[in-house]
């Protein structure tokens, strides 16, 4: 959609698959001209390659290109790097790192996320923090918040009482997040 009208998809293709130890996924779409909301025939590009290391770890990489911009003639791309990497049985760490080129755009255009996750049975804890700056611009993809910093924090105590017959497990949660504009100014607190 764009502006409410249907936009038209003239052709695409999509190829997945694995080549050696890599998962490789490819995407391409062409768009038609749709003259009602303005929209200019446009192609999306994807490419996503993905390879596994030990057991439940894997890194990857991001690609995605779209060749008219939403904002104008230039062309718009994104790229990227994540990560997740899981120790022993309930120990993971998921990251990313991305930035944006976008035609009239400069500076501030990247996005990261750091995430440590601990999921035993009895005690549970989640750490992350998120940025995504300003002129953060995915336009073959979306961006939830743009120009904002996020600290969140989660810890859970998860008793299984062995006096009550009728309860397995007991679970109590507490979390809190913080999230700042680009300039460190308070926008969102909260406290569960």
């Amino acid at each position: 959609l764009n502006q409410g009208s249907a936009v038209p998809i003239l052709a695409g293709g999509r190829v997945t698959g694995r080549v050696g130890r890599f998962d490789v996924g490819v995407l391409n779409i062409r768009s038609k001209d749709e003259p009602v909301s303005g929209a200019l025939g446009t192609n999306f590009s994807v490419l996503r390659v993905k390879r596994d290391l030990l057991r439940r770890s894997s890194v990857g990489a991001l690609l995605t290109q779209r060749s008219v911009g939403q904002n104008g003639p230039g062309a718009n791309a994104a790229y990227g790097l994540d990560g997740t990497f899981a120790f022993f049985d309930n120990l993971s760490i998921n990251t990313y790192w991305a930035r944006t080129r976008t035609a009239g755009r400069s500076g501030d255009d990247g996005s990261y996320r750091a995430q440590l996750d601990y999921a035993g049975d009895r005690y549970g804890l989640q750490l992350e923090r998120l940025a995504v700056d300003g002129h953060f611009n995915p336009e073959a993809g979306f961006v939830r918040r743009a120009d904002m910093r996020k600290n969140f924090g989660q810890c859970r105590f998860s008793p299984r009482p062995r006096s009550i017959r009728s309860i397995r497990k007991l679970s109590w949660v507490g979390s809190m997040a913080y999230i700042e504009n680009g300039s460190g100014r308070l926008e969102t607190r909260e406290r569960d």
